[in-house]
This record gives structure tokens, C-alpha cells and sequence, in this order.
């Protein structure tokens, strides 16, 4: 015998269900089922409900995602970057939201969004997200996969549009045929730091100005002219120096980034620590090989930037790829 009671309920979040039918059948089971868009998940002699995380196959999807291609191939050493197409399905404006998402052990922090992950779209509207991925210098060949997920900010509870999978390819670390032919970022420092350097020295050239000095009748005040000149000048050698290395550490950061090369916080780090003692030793060698200022002046900004920062990037591919 089967006895069928039809009820009808509200569901507080999302669509409203079609409905909720409880059937008893005697001595055999008991089975409650739930309309649209509730899936089943069967458990013994129970048909329990409850509400997907994502979207599912019955209920139509607010986003298209593609992808320009399935596979990009990272260049050595460079970091790398594919673009995804969203569109609004609807024919309603939506606030949407895109995430990158790992599929293996791929650690997430090697994607991110490049630029806004927030998207305004009007109704059947595309919009393009950059996905970069940029995996640690040195790190072994392999081959990942990650999709871009969309969400509806006005609606989380309805779960986010996953993205077609797509794939990374990280290429071996290989030793250069050609040191001058084969691209690893040199260059890019080298120049970054320099220009860097003499972008700080610009800024104490502008902004220092050696104070005036007195009209002296006695010895006490001529005394007091030099002291004050000598404090003068030591106070602009410390912070011209400041500058310099401060300037040479984000300049050869800012080139490696925009060249898009590995490693640029590393290679920073590193031209940062070996600054100081590279300067101290570079300063005591011209003192004892020559006495004219303008020797110096042309010799030093090349000493005490570009030099360092082709060290500090071989170092860092030296210790991490294994290869200079």
C-alpha cells in the first residue's frame, strides 16, 4: 500500500523547489524527493537532498568561459600569461568575480589574475581576464592544469561557472649555447639598475643644496664655515649613496618584470644585500688607483650598479637552476 501526502514548502535560498512529495510504502522503504534544483544523493532506503556547490547540468550557467588556447608553453625563464573570455549569458547586467583555480599540485600562487578579477557585465557582453602564471626560477619541468571560475557577487550561494581545463607546460632549465644569444635576464638588470641608480643620484642632485656660508672676520666663524661644509658633505654622500642603492635594487627589479623574467624579487634581494659591501670595496679601489674626481664620477655609477646587478642575477640562476 502507498500512501502519498503532497506538500508544498519554501526554500530560503535560491530557486524556489518544484515541491516536496513524501511517499510511504509499507514495510519496504521510505523516500522523500525534492523538486528542481535540488539534487539527490541516495543513502540506504533514504533519497536525502541537498544543494550543489556548483552549478549543475540542469541549471543553465550565467557565464561563458573560453579560453584562446588550451595550452600555453612557458618560455624559459619568463613568466607567462593566456587570456580567457567571459560572457554574460543573461539579459541582465551582472557583477561577476573571476578566480583562478589549480588542478594538481600545481601551488596556487603560481596564477593569479592579471589586472581586475572584478568584472561589470551588461547583458551578453564579454569581457577578457589575463591569467599570469609565474612559477619560481629553477622550478622542474612539468606539466599543470588550471581553469578560471566565475561567480555571480550578487549571488554567491548559487556557486561559481568553472572554466574549461588548461594546461601549463614549465620547460627544463638548460644551459645556454650562447651566453650573448640566449635571453636570462642580464641585460634587463644590468640596464634596470643603472638607470635606477641615476635616478636616485637625479633626485640628490635637485634636492640638495649646500647651505650658504657666512661672511667670517674671526677664526671661530671660518672654523664653523668648514665644519659645517664637511657635515654638508658627508650628510649628501650618505644619502646620495642611499639613493643609489635603493634606486639601482627597484630599478633592476622593474626592468626583470618588465621583460617578464623569473626571479625578480630574488635577483633584488640579493643586488640589495651585496650593495653595501660591493660600494665599500669599489670606493677604497679608485681611491687607491686614481686621485681625479671625474674619473670617479665616470667609473662609479657603472661600479656600483651595473656590475653588482649582473652579479646578483647569475648568482641567483646559478643557485637555482644550476646554470649561469
Amino acid at each position: 500500500m502507498v500512501v502519498q501526502f503532497p506538500v508544498r514548502a519554501p526554500v530560503t535560498h535560491g530557486p524556489p523547489a518544484v515541491g516536496i512529495t513524501v511517499g510511504i510504502t509499507v514495510g519496504m522503504t521510505v523516500g522523500i524527493t525534492v523538486g528542481y534544483p535540488l539534487s539527490a544523493i541516495r543513502a540506504g532506503g533514504w533519497v536525502v537532498n541537498r544543494r550543489p556547490g556548483r552549478h549543475s547540468s540542469s541549471m543553465p550557467s550565467p557565464f561563458a568561459i573560453t579560453a584562446a588556447e588550451p595550452t600555453v608553453v612557458l618560455t624559459e625563464h619568463r613568466i607567462g600569461e593566456m587570456t580567457f573570455t567571459v560572457t554574460n549569458m543573461t539579459d541582465e547586467p551582472v557583477q561577476a568575480r573571476a578566480s583562478v583555480v589549480a588542478l594538481d599540485p600545481a601551488p596556487p600562487a603560481w596564477f593569479s589574475i592579471a589586472g581586475k578579477a572584478d568584472l561589470t557585465l551588461r547583458p551578453r557582453a564579454t569581457a577578457q581576464v589575463l591569467v599570469r602564471v609565474e612559477p619560481p626560477l629553477g622550478a622542474p619541468a612539468a606539466r599543470h592544469a588550471f581553469r578560471v571560475d566565475v561567480a555571480n557577487v550578487a549571488r554567491p550561494e548559487a556557486g561559481a561557472t568553472p572554466g574549461p581545463s588548461c594546461a601549463v607546460v614549465v620547460p627544463p632549465s638548460r644551459a645556454p649555447v650562447n651566453l650573448w644569444k640566449t635571453p636570462r635576464g642580464y641585460l634587463a638588470t644590468l640596464v634596470g639598475a643603472s638607470v635606477g641608480g641615476a635616478l636616485g643620484e637625479l633626485v640628490v642632485f635637485l634636492a640638495v643644496r649646500a647651505p650658504k656660508q657666512q661672511q667670517c672676520s674671526t677664526v671661530d666663524c671660518a672654523v664653523g664655515n668648514i665644519i659645517g661644509q664637511a657635515v654638508f658633505l658627508f650628510i649628501a654622500i650618505l644619502f646620495g649613496l642611499a639613493l643609489l642603492w635603493v634606486g639601482s635594487v627597484i630599478g633592476a627589479w622593474v626592468g626583470l618584470r618588465v621583460r617578464r623574467y623569473l626571479g625578480s624579487k630574488t635577483t633584488a634581494l640579493f643586488l640589495a644585500v651585496l650593495m653595501v659591501p660591493w660600494t665599500i670595496a669599489m670606493l677604497a679601489l679608485l681611491a687607491k688607483l686614481t686621485d681625479s674626481l671625474a674619473v670617479v664620477v665616470l667609473v662609479a655609477p657603472i661600479l656600483l650598479t651595473a656590475v653588482p646587478g649582473a652579479l646578483a642575477r647569475g648568482a641567483v640562476l646559478l643557485i637555482r637552476t644550476r646554470h649561469l
